[in-house]
């Protein structure tokens, strides 16, 4: 199970670049799973609560799993959950790509997403990254750069890294 993080600031472009990976790596045969770190303060927005999986959930369940027409949907509380947590549950679906959209600090390989190169600044110190991908031409010492419109590049980057073996795998 390889896998890639997405990183940067709000407004920086995590959620399109991970949605063109996926398309990417759906097009390549891979079994992709996509996990999102919810930055947005609060709890998520939860199902009806006339479902019975919310019910139990409701009434004091730690784990909800539900199933149907081959779709899994799970809740479950815990107070915190690190990406490696997340990454064990995803595991049991057997992905070849796991994405992850956010959780800056992990320790996985990933493309860091600038607003403005000021951004660099900050986020450089970060462990592992492949790529950066920025509005604006930058020069980076230690990681490679393309532009935030040039998917092409984009794409063949992703292509080479998802096909390649020098990368972490879990």
């Amino acid at each position: 199970m390889k896998v890639l993080q997405i990183v940067g600031y709000k407004n920086s472009g995590k959620t399109t670049i991970t949605l063109q990976l996926l398309k990417l790596a759906k097009r390549s045969g891979k079994k992709i799973t996509a996990i999102k770190h919810h930055g947005h303060g609060g709890a998520l927005n939860m199902p009806s609560a006339k479902t019975d999986s919310m019910r139990h959930f409701e009434r004091g369940a730690d784990c909800s799993i539900a199933y149907g027409d081959g779709v899994i949907q799970m809740h479950q509380r815990k107070q915190e959950a690190t990406l490696d947590d997340l990454l064990a549950l995803a595991a049991s679906g057997n992905p070849d790509i796991v994405l992850v959209e956010g959780f800056k600090e992990a320790h996985y390989e990933k493309i860091v997403l600038l607003n403005s190169v000021d951004d660099w600044i900050t986020l450089q110190k970060l462990k592992q990254i492949q790529l950066v991908v920025s509005p604006e031409a930058v020069e980076l010492d230690n990681a490679r750069m393309i532009l935030q419109n040039d998917s092409k590049q984009l794409a063949t980057w992703f292509i080479n890294w998802m096909d390649g073996d020098s990368h972490e795998s879990v």
